[in-house]
């Protein structure tokens, strides 16, 4: 299905907007602290929301059948001052100008945050966390061996349980809450009371969000002479006056509500990974009922959806210079996953999965990311579909496994009877929608400075600190490894007992009530998700440069252990003087070693070896809400900046360079075609990433033209899969059309590509993050 006229403008604005950020929020928020400043906590925050819903600035834009904005502008992220004030100063005249994800900024809104942002000096969240963490853990951050997640940020990662809210409306939830009241009225703690109070007035204030969209609709449709924008107009008010409060009565109302939620869950908080889970099955009873009908066509329906989509890359995030190198594309991480089974095994695909897919083909937008949840007895029509639009450039939908996913959700101790309603957070992460608070955003280790660290006796030989242990010289492959697993895990630990800090900061400071009655459970307890309330906690630990790790210890075992081509002293040395001189010997390294990604079981174990120590060493420890911490193998776009922070090492790799992405092989050495990559990855043993396996696959389109390529790609993930990999996702680009639209990026606007669990348009990544694109193996077949 192409694009109608109406959406083709919808994109057509926004990719004409220019990213920018605003002051309002920021105002707002401000007002609101000092307003409720000797509220309790919880309670406070619950003002700010109505605060911000009541007084932001709303609009409606031509043509568009989903309502409801982020900030006062089109494409514009709001400013979180609660979060970080200070750097946002510091940063104010490079966010124009900068390489990565540059944002303008209106001279009107600069100055109004020049005035506010001072106000919050020592006690945004931000100051606070760096204060509370101790000074070994931030040396060894600022070495770059590991990065604190969540210190300027919620932790966002909010997957809602939208079959009940879809069912009940808020009014419900308030119901709900003022049972529980009752019900526990002589027993309740004064904290379960403030969060329960806090809730309502969380709940109230979305409803009134809804209808201060009712309200504007109408009033547009009494001074517009456009008989079909008046109509439209008030089909959108009498959605708008009916939801979030009450039950969604069609697929319209549904997708509507869903939107809002989704959207005052990122306007409460500035965490990303707020994702929709399975649509097609929440969303699916209503747009099958109103096809039935006649209520609406088919046509309509993917309109809907397009405008939907739309929204969803209207979201935009601030993010300070370091961040944004390192989650280049603008992303929040909103995925969307469709088709799977049900609780009794059959497949799940419905009407909706295929509309849903035919109008991710006809407005390819950046966000939502779109995935299907593969089976054995998956709808081959929604399989073949799938393949199809990655074949064709589309680099969406990416593809998850339920025979590897549903045993992760059981050996993680979720309910038989909930893990077949599995839904994805952010990238790659599985958990039980609206009853998981997963937070994937513990931090970043990086295998290879470890390694480098291990090599260099602790020494960081960056900067000539002690860092790391001096686990001594290290003479056979035995201690080689030893060194290297312990040096990772003394490292995991620091970030996973740091990371204790934030949570309970968080606890303290930012607890999120809106956000929490998306989750079931936290009505019945009475606690947020900040305090514990859902019914499944986690937060997991993520890992860059594995395959560059695996890549130099085996050329350390093959040519200084074993073949004794090289001595370590020659090695080290070449290192130290990042291979000038000693291109003979990095040529060894390169050719003469093996390379994780050609299906060689002995570089392969080294790989798994890391993955297994990783989980062991975060299976001692817990979260501050007694939550398990649990391993996901996945860098973003960090690969790069992480890269910044290692010096040459002895995989050949010069110094500097960007490191593997993800779980994917060291770019350019992923010889031996995709299956041999694809069986190199499953034998990662990713049962032990329990909150997901990133995988990166490029194919060079020549040579997956036409139906022959539609069963080459098919039976690259089927194979995959069969072998237990978690997750893949596809990009089939050549390099000259890369390149192209490196140099001519205006011609490319639409162009997008994978980056990492999420789509972004290729000419707005920077230019590191894109060469590192360019350099993935494009696979010819």
């Amino acid at each position: 299905m192409k694009m109608t006229d109406r959406v083709r403008k919808l994109k057509e604005m926004q990719e004409k907007a220019k990213p920018s950020f605003s002051s309002e929020r920021a105002r707002l928020v401000t007002e609101a602290y000092e307003i409720f400043k000797d509220e309790p906590q919880v309670i406070a925050k619950a003002k700010m929301l109505k605060h911000i819903l009541d007084n932001m600035t709303i609009f409606i834009q031509e043509g568009e059948l989903i309502v409801g904005n982020h900030t006062n502008k089109p494409r514009c992220a709001p400013v979180y001052p609660e979060f970080g004030a200070r750097w946002i100063l510091n940063e104010m005249d490079d966010f124009a100008t900068r390489t990565t994800d540059p944002l303008q900024i209106d001279p009107d809104d600069r100055k109004e945050l020049e005035e506010i942002l001072p106000k919050w000096a020592g006690k945004s969240f931000d100051e606070l966390a760096v204060g509370a963490i101790s000074k070994e853990a931030i040396e060894a951050e600022e070495s770059g061996v590991f990065t604190i997640g969540s210190r300027d940020t919620s932790p966002g990662h909010i997957l809602p349980y939208y079959e009940k809210l879809l069912n009940k409306g808020l009014k419900g939830l308030i119901r709900e809450i003022e049972e529980a009241e009752q019900k526990n009225k002589d027993t309740a703690t004064q904290e379960q009371k403030n969060f329960w109070t806090a809730s309502k007035i969380s709940l109230n204030a979305a409803i009134d969000f809804g209808k201060r969209y009712a309200k504007l609709a109408r009033k547009m449709a009494e001074e517009t002479d456009d008989l079909k924008w008046k109509e439209e107009l008030l089909l959108i008010a009498n959605n708008c006056e009916n939801i979030p409060g009450n039950p969604a009565k069609t697929f319209y109302e549904a997708v509507q509500f869903v939107w809002f939620m989704h959207l005052i869950v990122n306007i409460e908080s500035n965490g990303h990974g707020n994702s929709f889970g399975r649509f097609d099955q929440y969303c699916g009873p209503f747009y099958e009922a109103d096809i039935k009908s006649g209520k609406i066509t088919e046509g309509f329906g993917i309109e809907i959806l397009c405008c939907f989509y739309i929204k969803c890359t209207d979201l935009i995030k601030l993010r300070d210079k370091f961040n944004s190198e390192s989650f280049a594309g603008y992303p929040l991480w909103q995925n969307i996953i469709i088709g799977g089974q049900k609780a009794d095994g059959s497949d799940a695909t419905n009407a909706l999965s295929f509309a849903m897919l035919e109008a991710n083909d006809a407005v390819r937008t950046s966000s939502p990311t779109m995935s299907i949840r593969y089976h054995d007895n998956l709808s081959k029509e929604l399989f073949d579909k799938g393949v199809d639009m990655i074949r064709r450039g589309l680099s969406t939908p990416a593809f998850f496994n339920d025979n590897l996913v549903l045993p992760i959700l059981r050996n993680k101790g979720y309910d038989e009877s909930e893990i077949y309603d599995w839904g994805i957070y952010g990238c790659v992460q599985p958990g039980v929608q609206g009853k998981s608070d997963t937070r994937p955003t513990v931090g970043y280790v990086n295998a290879l400075k470890c390694l480098e660290l291990a090599l260099n006796k602790g020494v960081d030989p960056l900067t000539g600190k002690k860092i790391g242990i001096d686990f001594g010289e290290l003479t056979n492959m035995e201690e080689l490894t030893n060194a290297v697993h312990k040096q990772m895990a003394h490292f995991i630990g620091l970030m996973c007992e740091s990371y204790v800090i934030v949570g309970e900061l968080h606890r303290k400071y930012q607890q999120m009530p809106f956000s929490s009655m998306m989750i079931d459970g936290t009505i019945e307890s009475g606690r947020s998700i900040q305090d514990g309330g859902a019914k499944y906690n986690e937060a997991s630990g993520l890992m860059s440069g594995i395959a560059n790790t695996a890549d130099a210890m085996a050329a350390i075992d093959t040519l200084v252990y074993q073949k004794k081509a090289i001595t370590m002293d020659e090695l080290m040395v070449a290192l130290a003087n990042n291979f000038e001189g000693y291109e003979p010997l990095r040529q060894m390294l390169l050719n003469d070693a093996p390379k994780y990604g050609n299906d060689i079981e002995y570089v392969d174990n080294i790989a798994a070896g890391i993955v297994e120590n990783y989980k062991k060493t975060m299976d001692n420890y817990r979260e501050n809400r007694g939550g398990r911490y649990v391993l996901e193998v996945e860098s973003q776009s960090l690969n790069v900046s992480q890269g910044k922070c290692v010096g040459a090492t002895p995989d050949g790799r010069f110094a500097y360079e960007t490191l593997n992405d993800n779980c994917s092989p060291a770019m350019g050495r992923d010889i031996n075609g995709p299956t041999s990559a694809v069986l190199s990855v499953s034998k990662l043993n990713q049962i032990n990433a329990e909150a997901g396996a990133l995988f990166n696959l490029r194919f060079d389109p020549r040579s997956v033209s036409g139906k022959q390529g539609d069963n080459i790609i098919e039976g690259v993930i089927k194979t995959y899969f069969d072998n237990m990999g978690e997750h893949i996702q596809i990009n089939v680009i050549d390099n000259e059309t890369l390149i192209a639209a490196q140099k001519d990026p205006e011609k490319y606007r639409s162009l997008i590509v994978r980056v990492a669990g999420y789509l972004a348009y290729f000419t707005e990544l920077d230019k590191a993050v894109q060469d590192s694109i360019i350099e993935r193996t494009a696979h010819v077949v």
